[in-house]
């Protein structure tokens, strides 16, 4: 196949994934229908098989540009050929049979379980997440144990707050689109239980925790070593949570790429002496695979584990061939399987983030380690885990950006305290695992786990306590993403070419950053919007400009949770700091643009009436919003965009909208 090696000779899944790649990002933009590109394709192949063996250089040109086209038309094509998921109707409630995925963690309400359910009126079984109440709770229910329920599951919804995380699409890339609330006396354990490969590694795993727990009485480290070493987040405190992320350390609480490497160099460390000749080296990749499976087994094949395990079963097949550049190709080679296997897995943050760190440290690394020549082992250690953090950083840092709107400025100075102890902690945790039916001696090992825990966090908490360390506030959009991206391209390849266009093109990429810039400021000051949020007390958002004021009949301060949804808006909007102002039925107020007077606001064209009669029977938390033409304006236009399931009635002509249901974008005519 002449074509086929001439296109694909040196790196051929660099090249195949990446088209593939830019054919599913295409889809989203390309209306056509999917038979219509189906052939498109069927008649590109037919071609190439028409002159696959004509021997001419501007005929082999022809097909090499006619194969990459198929390629990326594949990937257009390829989201399409799974059918959408038909979502069952739970109008009522109704019997069903469930089994418990996961063992029940402790929340500060409720109990929280994924369950399997099913019953005669569902195609296939349903994955569901459970919230168990705390009254009368039984709490031997473990992974496994078969309930029957009498219930009616919900959709998963959003709170409808702007700028929030998505938490409804992660669960729906997680297979499961619908909750359900159980207190006393809606389900009842039948004695029955599940058996398979998925239940049993669960189960494996609550065996694993239960051993720690005997050892390790103090929450926060246990939690953070069952984290670590498991993949159990379920028992972290969200404090916890928030100086791990404060601090760039994050990414430890997710078993993923990481934990699988270090557990690939532990491996590689403890069965080298394998390598000895031909069969020995095969032995040697064969029992390096094993144990990687195995490791995944034990943290229950959480999906980041199990792509991490894909990423490094296709490193050690791609070293066995022995074939040069194989750490490119093998790397998009699990990109690909991953994605032949759901498309869906590009939507995954942690898939986005794992990829680009690995890329990150295999191409800049390298370059960045070599700037200093240094001969001291301890010292060529540290800069080697500098130069490891800051490539990953590089590489990662406009997607951190443009999820999280933070950036931890510390981050290199946390991976001094958290590599190396993670790395201690994994071995150590292993070894107690496997010497825990000696009792003193796991005794010894698990408060020695215990200790070293402690010093980790005492670190992260003294680094996150610096006033320095984190950056919050930072908003950039999609465009101004992939611009990054490809500023970086363009700096790593004129690093490795020495070519001034690449350069010119990461100059002139960053002025295009810039424009789009200075055109998201100048809407920040034409900006004129009302948004009521979804919060169990009165919160109007006026905003003109970047002038805003916060009106609210809360009793006491705002709840931390609220004041984290009014950064998010005041970040993305760019807005100066909120005047909030208390509201109570006789408080009058007058500012250069805004009244509150009656129970009444008057602002930037627009009236807001808080109703306080029975006359159309409104709930406590509904307002009337009438727009009206303003003194300098003979007209209004208001554009109102619905955030959740809106609940609008209407009543004489007027609009009746529940808070958290929109916010309205004022605009002139």
């Amino acid at each position: 196949m002449p074509v086929l090696g001439n296109v694909f000779q040196k790196i051929p899944f660099i090249r195949i994934t990446s088209l593939f790649l830019a054919g599913i990002l295409l889809s989203d933009f390309l209306n056509f229908a999917s038979l219509w590109i189906g052939v498109l394709l069927f008649l590109l192949i037919s071609v190439l098989i028409f002159g696959w063996r004509r021997n001419n250089y501007t005929l082999h040109r022809i097909q090499n540009a006619l194969i990459s086209v198929c390629v990326v038309l594949s990937g257009v094509i390829y989201p399409h050929s799974f059918p959408e998921k038909l979502q069952p109707g739970f109008e009522n409630k109704d019997y069903f049979l469930a089994e418990v995925c996961q063992k029940p963690a402790e929340k500060a309400k409720t109990f929280q379980t994924i369950l399997r359910i099913r019953n005669k009126t569902l195609i296939h079984p349903e994955m569901v997440t459970a919230f168990f109440s705390k009254e009368n709770f039984d709490s031997t229910i473990t992974t496994g144990d078969q309930l029957a329920l009498f219930a009616r599951p919900q959709e998963i919804s959003n709170p409808g707050n702007p700028f929030e995380i998505d938490y409804r699409k992660i669960m729906h890339q997680r297979g499961i689109w619908f909750s359900v609330y159980l207190d006393k006396g809606t389900y009842l354990k039948t004695g029955h239980h599940s058996y398979g490969l998925m239940v049993l590694a669960e189960k494996t795993r609550d065996r694993l925790i239960t051993l720690l727990t005997t050892v390790m009485p103090q929450r926060e480290e246990r939690s953070v070593v069952s984290a670590l070493t498991l993949g159990y987040r379920s028992e972290i405190d969200q404090e916890t949570l928030n100086y791990f992320a404060s601090t760039g350390a994050m990414h430890v609480l997710s078993v993923s790429g990481l934990h699988v490497a270090l557990i690939y160099f532990i491996l590689g460390f403890l069965f080298s002496f394998l390598k000895r000749g031909k069969t020995g080296s095969v032995i040697f990749y064969i029992v390096m695979i094993l144990f990687l499976w195995i490791y995944a087994f034990l943290t229950g094949f959480s999906p980041a584990v199990q792509r991490a395990t894909v990423m490094f079963t296709f490193v050690i097949l791609g070293n066995s061939l022995r074939r040069p550049v194989n750490i490119y190709n093998s790397l998009t080679a699990s990109v690909l399987f991953l994605i032949l296997l759901s498309p869906n897995v590009l939507l995954d943050i942690g898939f986005q983030l794992s990829y680009l760190a690995v890329l990150g440290i295999v191409i800049i690394q390298p370059a960045l380690n070599g700037l200093l020549e240094i001969t001291n082992p301890f010292l060529k250690w540290c800069w080697s885990l500098f130069t490891v953090s800051v490539a990953a950083q590089i590489i990662t840092f406009p997607l951190c950006i443009f999820y999280f709107n933070q950036f931890p400025n510390f981050f290199w100075l946390s991976s001094y305290a958290v590599i190396p102890i993670t790395t201690l902690i994994i071995w150590l945790t292993m070894a107690f695992f496997v010497i825990s039916p000696i009792h003193g001696f796991a005794l010894f090992i698990g408060m020695l786990i215990q200790k070293i825990t402690y010093v980790m966090l005492y670190l992260l908490k003294a680094i996150d306590a610096s006033p320095l360390a984190l950056t919050k506030g930072i908003v950039i959009n999609l465009p101004q993403v992939y611009v990054l991206f490809g500023c970086i391209s363009a700096i790593i390849i004129f690093l490795y070419s020495k070519k001034k266009v690449w350069l010119y093109a990461t100059l002139t990429l960053l002025l295009l950053f810039q424009t789009i810039e200075l055109q998201e400021k100048g809407k920040v000051y034409n900006q004129n919007s009302i948004w009521i949020y979804n919060t169990k007390s009165l919160m109007i958002h006026l905003i003109n400009g970047r002038n805003n004021y916060l009106v609210t009949n809360a009793s006491e301060k705002l709840s931390e949770t609220e004041l984290k949804m009014l950064e998010r808006v005041c970040s993305h909007r760019k807005l100066d700091k909120t005047l909030v102002i208390p509201y109570e039925p006789s408080r009058s107020v007058k500012l250069r643009d805004l009244i509150l007077k009656d129970n009444c606001l008057e602002f930037a064209n627009s009236r807001i009436r808080l109703i306080s009669s029975n006359k159309y029977r409104p709930k406590p938390d509904q307002i009337e919003l009438t727009i009206f033409p303003g003194k300098t304006h003979a007209k209004s236009l208001t554009r109102i965009i619905c955030l959740r399931k809106p609940g609008l009635t209407k009543t004489k002509g007027t609009d009746m909208i529940q808070k958290g249901a929109f916010y309205a974008d004022l605009r002139r005519e």
